[in-house]
């Protein structure tokens, strides 16, 4: 059986993952396509572990756009597994677009997804929201998305829901009319409004105001008596906002006013509608966010740069996104602890709301490779370099991998390797990363300024998707003086190769984690770099035992256990997730 088949065969409960910028898909171009990095393997990743515990995965990202160097555009499914797939979004025109830009596409792109979610409801005989069990976006702009898939949720139940309370109460082209505009009225974020509206609009509108709200509440209670003083209490709660703030209203918002305290009290008092209402509300809101990053960390990290750099990064708009995200997200997933104090402070998110979710490692790919696995690797770094395998072998080797972005500040490493690659002659340094832009031709000018560095430092663009974990086992030295990290990936990922670390103090994972263990140094601050890669150099016997310490810090990242767990804080958090199926199945038969 093909994936495909397996996947629509499986009776596995289904889950939503949402990353939507850059290059996503099951072939990652980590290192040389804009906006692809860590993200990305942090959502596939998930998406293996989900698996693994029994689950059908579906991968939503934006597509209808030529693929990274490729013609071919990404419009049909494709299969990381047997249950999970890769699902890609229309929207925002045929051209990729900057993470900074996405939100041009964002309508579109809730459209198609909101349509796509519907037809496989109705093949399956169930509501939108019992499509998965809930949905994970990624970054702002998927949470964005995620929201917004609640909303037009939460209007379908309110609009059925107060049909049905209003049957026979209001004229049923007021409840069709309600319907079709449901999803600009938002009837499920003020469905007390919306039923109180109805109920004033169905009376006679010779009467003056306080004649249809006593006729309203009079018709409410006779139909739905759970309190037999409602009716009294309904008309006293409505003089009192005409009392109390009714006179700062003009009087066309009167109706309006009288609209909502009606509809506020009359379904408070029929507590079982509300609770009914409010569970089944509930049940539908299974969003759960991560950010993996914060518009508020970022401008902190920016406030003192140059206005033509920060312009260009549009934190207000960012920032004012997330908060939005933040207010209407009841489950949001941190992946560094710095991360989780702007949650709760700047972004005003509950602490019993949020969970630790750092990236966890793929152990398969970042270990220590042994000589043969390496052969390949060697090849590639002697046709990158020039340099012989004997000569790589022979030298203490540092790497560094990211995208070509100013914020990775790649230059600070060049320019302090410059400093020490005289007084350290057994050393090499190979930066990954790309896409060749004009950071790359940056770099390269700023390496070839250094006449040290000739043959010692090699800019290597994308690395190959095969020799990323080999690369890292090589090294002895991993550096990161990244300034802009949500936790800093590869920096985990070096300590399970054996790699001595040094990092800036704005990646998350050295400072939160391996504080004592790797080397962290202020971001920008060359001679602090230079010093710290020096150091290491200088005293092989200290790499190794910095090394070996960071190396025990492996155990506490493991992908399957940090989702079995995450899944279990979201049913804490009553999101009702089915538990997953993991049994053997015959061959050729359903999962």
């Amino acid at each position: 059986m093909t994936s495909q088949s397996i996947y629509q065969t499986s009776t596995r409960p289904s889950i939503a993952l949402i990353t939507n910028h850059g290059y996503a898909g099951v072939d990652l171009p980590i290192g040389g396509a804009a906006d692809t990095g860590g993200q990305n393997l942090y959502v596939n990743s998930l998406a293996h572990a989900l698996d693994t515990l029994g689950y059908k995965v579906t991968i939503f990202t934006r597509g209808g756009f030529p693929f990274f160097n490729q013609d071919q555009i990404r419009d049909h499914p494709e299969y990381l597994s047997d249950h999970i797939r890769y699902i890609f979004i229309p929207g925002g025109g045929n051209e990729f677009l900057r993470k900074e830009d996405i939100a041009i596409a964002l309508d579109e792109e809730i459209d198609w997804l909101d349509q796509f979610i519907r037809d496989e409801a109705e093949q399956a005989g169930c509501n939108p929201w019992e499509v998965y069990e809930f949905v994970n976006t990624h970054y702002w702009d998927a949470a964005v998305m995620g929201v917004r898939l609640i909303e037009r949720w939460h209007n379908d139940i309110a609009s059925q829901s107060i049909s049905a309370l209003l049957n026979g109460l209001v004229p049923q082209p007021a409840l069709d009319e309600m319907h079709a505009d449901r999803h600009w009225l938002a009837v499920g974020q003020c469905h007390d409004h919306t039923l109180g509206r109805l109920l004033l609009d169905a009376q006679c509108p010779s009467d003056d105001l306080k004649a249809r709200v006593q006729a309203a509440a009079a018709k409410w209670t006779s139909t739905h008596p759970s309190n037999k003083n409602a009716e009294s209490i309904i008309l006293q709660e409505t003089n009192k906002q005409f009392e109390e703030i009714g006179s700062h209203f003009p009087p066309d918002l009167l109706p309006m006013l009288a609209a909502n305290t009606l509809g506020t009290t009359a379904i408070a008092q029929s507590p079982a509608i509300q609770s009914n209402l409010q569970q089944s509300l509930l049940r539908a809101d299974t969003h759960a966010w991560t950010p993996h990053s914060l518009g508020e960390l970022k401008d902190a990290n920016y406030r003192n740069r140059p206005v033509e750099t920060r312009r260009d990064l549009k934190f207000c708009e960012r920032r004012n996104h997330e908060r939005m995200v933040a207010d209407r997200t009841r489950a949001i997933a941190s992946t560094s602890t710095e991360m989780a104090e702007q949650l709760w402070t700047n972004y005003k998110v509950p602490v019993d709301q949020t969970f630790y979710f750092p990236p966890c490692l793929d152990l398969e790919r970042f270990r220590v490779y042994n000589e043969d696995e390496m052969q390949g690797t060697y090849a590639y770094l002697t046709k990158c370099s020039g340099l012989t395998t004997e000569q790589i072998k022979a030298s203490t080797v540092i790497f560094e991998t990211s995208r070509m972005d100013h914020t990775k500040r790649k230059d600070v490493l060049i320019d302090a390797f410059a400093k020490i690659a005289d007084s350290c002659p057994g050393s090499l340094l190979f930066i990954g990363g790309g896409p060749t832009n004009e950071v790359f031709d940056e770099l390269t000018q700023t390496l070839s300024s250094h006449a040290s560095l000739k043959g010692r430092a090699f800019l290597l663009g994308p690395v190959p998707d095969e020799d990323i974990g080999p690369l890292f086992s090589l090294a002895q030295i991993y550096v990161t003086p990244s300034e802009m990290e949500g936790f800093g990936m590869s920096a985990s990922q070096a300590t399970a190769a054996d790699s001595a670390l040094v990092s800036s103090d704005m990646v998350p994972f050295s400072v939160n984690h391996v504080p004592n263990d790797a080397i962290i140094c202020p971001a920008g601050d060359v001679d602090s770099f230079a010093a710290a890669i020096k150091s290491l150099l200088d005293d092989p016997e200290d790499r190794q035992d910095r090394a070996n310490r960071l190396a025990k810090c492996v155990d506490q990242f493991d992908w399957v256990n940090a989702a079995r767990t995450f899944i279990n804080h979201l049913n804490e958090n009553d999101f009702s997730i089915a538990q997953g199926i993991t049994q053997q199945t015959p061959q050729g038969a359903s999962a």
